[in-house]
């Protein structure tokens, strides 16, 4: 595939990103290259293959698990292969607008197939563990901290450690042996797992990868800046922004909802789910679920941030930061990485809702509307897009404001 490269036109300043998109380039073209020799190996009958059906039910996690084995691998092996000259490529200036397209059309493929086909909703569910266990002690030990300097920390904690104790008090469900059990599971998660996460997540960094790198190059093949975007449509100004980011907002900060109230039915006579007797037979279970509610109560409720006055400066019980203007990166990058998990492991929802033997339409619609990844990570896209258009600066590459 020849892609010729001929004088560009002048673009204004534009630019593909400058180091950023160099290293970039790189860490794409070392990632192509360690999924082709992966691919090769598992198309000779290797072990690990991270896209095939999951036992003990034969989940189809993944998209590319609809194919056979060697056709999967075989794909990931030519795909890599094709993705090292190609990633190395996005580094070469002076291309026309026909030159980017043969380039444009292969990060396509490979974001679509790494970051889609490949990705599954393994990563959803680490990241929300993840938050379950260090998140939920480092956000009461923020406020721990944060008390010890201001009234209104202390309050705040004051209500946390109240909820605490009346939900300990009135379910037990705080017990020594649901702290037990838990920790039990927890370690044995590792064997359980092996090495598939760390491959699943591999692919989702290479089709992210290719994203960016396709993104950028399209932005200056339209002769706009690589790195910001700059000169964009009417519909991306900062006032337009604000208007189809707050209504993106709403959708976002709704849409994890749903799970989180099933959760906390754990706390009732009557849970939605299990019986009372068998969430009572496994403590860890229960609080561990509990746990998973809160985190999905509190996505939703820090996802407001992104249209409230305090996601532009931080509240006063935040320790340390109170008062201080919160960077954009701070609220755009895991905003952006939720949306693109949240996206990703769609087609496994798609796939884990219309399984089994007889499946249920309202069972499935049902399941849809208690993960709804399509939208929830569409919104959160488009919320996050919305706050970094209206609190971007003077871009530093071409200088516009």
């Amino acid at each position: 595939m020849s892609m010729p490269l001929i004088p560009a036109r002048d673009t204004g300043g534009a630019d593909t990103g400058g180091p950023v998109t160099d290293r970039l380039s790189y860490l794409v073209a070392l990632l192509s290259a360690l999924y082709a020799v992966l691919g090769v190996y598992w198309s000779l009958g290797g072990d690990a293959y991270p896209f095939a059906a999951v036992p003990p039910d034969g989940d189809k996690l993944s998209a590319l698990s609809l194919l056979p084995e060697r056709y999967g691998a075989g794909l990931v092996a030519v795909l890599g292969a094709i993705g090292v000259p190609a990633a190395l490529a996005t580094r070469l200036r002076g291309w026309s607008p026909a030159s980017y397209r043969p380039l444009l059309v292969t990060a396509a493929v490979q974001a679509i197939v790494f970051g889609l086909l490949c990705t599954d909703v393994v990563l959803v569910v680490l990241a929300a563990y993840t938050l379950v266990v260090l998140g939920v002690p480092a956000f009461l030990l923020m406020l721990i901290v944060g008390a010890v300097r201001r009234t209104g920390t202390r309050v705040m904690l004051g209500a946390v450690a109240a909820a605490v104790v009346a939900v300990a008090l009135g379910t037990g469900v705080f017990s020594g042996p649901a702290f037990r059990e838990l920790a039990d599971g927890l370690a044995g998660v590792p064997a359980k797992v092996g090495f598939r996460p760390l491959l699943v997540l591999g692919t989702f960094l290479l089709g992210t990868g290719w994203a960016v790198l396709g993104v950028r190059s399209y932005r200056t093949a339209r002769d706009r800046c690589g790195s910001c975007g700059r000169p964009g449509a009417s519909w991306i100004s900062p006032a337009t922004a604000a208007r189809w980011g707050r209504r993106a907002t709403i959708v976002a900060v709704l849409c994890p909802m749903p799970y989180a109230l099933l959760r906390f039915t754990w706390l009732l006579p009557n849970p939605i789910g299990f019986s009372a007797e068998e969430l009572d037979a496994e403590p860890g279970m229960k609080m561990f679920g509990l746990g998973l509610g809160a985190v999905a109560f509190c996505a939703g409720l820090v996802t407001l941030g992104l249209i409230r006055p305090w996601g532009e400066v931080w509240p006063r019980w935040v320790p340390v930061l109170a008062e201080r203007p919160v960077p954009v990166k701070a609220a755009v990058i895991p905003g952006t990485t939720a949306a693109l998990m949240l996206l990703v492991a769609s087609p496994s929802i798609a796939t884990l809702s219309g399984s089994g033997e007889d499946p249920d339409a309202a069972q499935t619609v049902l399941h849809l509307l208690i993960f709804p990844f399509p939208l929830w990570g569409a919104a959160v896209g488009l919320a996050t897009a919305g706050y970094y258009v209206r609190r971007r600066a003077r871009c530093t590459v071409c200088g516009r404001a």
